[in-house]
Parts: structure tokens; C-alpha cells; sequence
């Protein structure tokens, strides 16, 4: 007797993850009332930092270092890409920097943007590293006693 094997799939597995239309239109939304920017990442953008560190109540310089890149709600697994690949690109992924989907938003975002509703995402550590905080935790074999 043979084997019978069986996939389940629902139906939201074939599903695009979002339309063109449905993209641009949060987009627009999250440009309008939280930010998203800097349209061009190229450049200055002072005023757009600006704004956004009084919003956060920090640096400008700081603000600059709050990216999508780094951002609790940003995915640009290899996985979340291929099926970001439905929404064709346009100029606003010109200078984006590379795509990620967010979560927070349910949209297709770039790595060198943000908006207010930034969060400090967890960021993974290098498998062997003998880092915390930027200092050796005296386990550096090379060093002299």
C-alpha cells in the first residue's frame, strides 16, 4: 500500500500580500500622517530630520540612525522579498535603499527611511561573537597577561 500525503493550504497562502493600488495608497497615508521619509534619501533633508527629532524628542543626528533598516516592524527576509516581487517597483523605490515589508503598515517600505511610528527592532548577533557593548569580554585569546 502506498503512501498518501496531503498539503494543506488556505486560501490567504495564495493570496498576494498586497495589490499596487493597496500599496500606494498606504503609502500615501503613512507620508501624510506619520512621516514617512525622506521622500529622496538622497541629500540634506534637514528639515525632515529636524521635524522628525522634535517629534521623538532627540538629535537630530540621532534621528538619522532611527531607520527602516533597524526598525521592529521592517522584514526584507528572503522570503518576505519573493513576495514583495507582485508589487512592481516605482520611484519611490528609486533611492529607497532596498525594499522590506512593514509590518506595522501592512506595506512595501525602503531601509533608508522612517516614519514616527519607528521601533528599536531587536538585532541579531553574529553566531561566535564575544561582543557586548562594543567591548572584549576578556576571552580574547590574542591579548598579552
Amino acid at each position: 500500500m502506498g503512501l498518501l500525503s496531503i498539503e494543506i493550504t488556505s486560501e490567504e497562502d495564495d493570496a498576494p500580500l498586497i495589490t499596487k493600488k493597496q500599496n500606494a495608497e498606504t503609502r500615501t497615508f503613512v507620508m501624510e500622517k506619520w512621516m514617512l521619509g525622506p521622500e529622496k534619501t538622497k541629500g540634506d533633508n534637514s528639515d525632515y530630520w529636524r521635524d522628525l527629532s522634535v517629534y521623538w524628542r532627540i538629535s537630530p543626528d540621532q534621528a538619522k540612525r532611527n531607520l527602516c533598516a533597524n526598525c521592529e516592524y521592517f522584514n526584507d527576509s528572503p522570503d518576505m522579498l519573493a513576495k514583495m516581487d507582485v508589487v512592481p517597483q516605482d520611484k519611490f523605490d528609486a533611492d529607497g535603499g532596498g525594499r522590506g515589508w512593514c509590518s506595522k503598515w501592512e506595506f512595501i517600505c525602503h531601509n533608508l527611511r522612517t516614519c514616527k511610528a519607528w521601533e528599536e527592532g531587536e538585532q541579531e548577533m553574529e553566531e561566535g561573537s564575544d561582543y557586548s557593548n562594543g567591548e572584549n569580554d576578556g576571552n580574547d585569546e590574542s591579548e598579552d597577561a
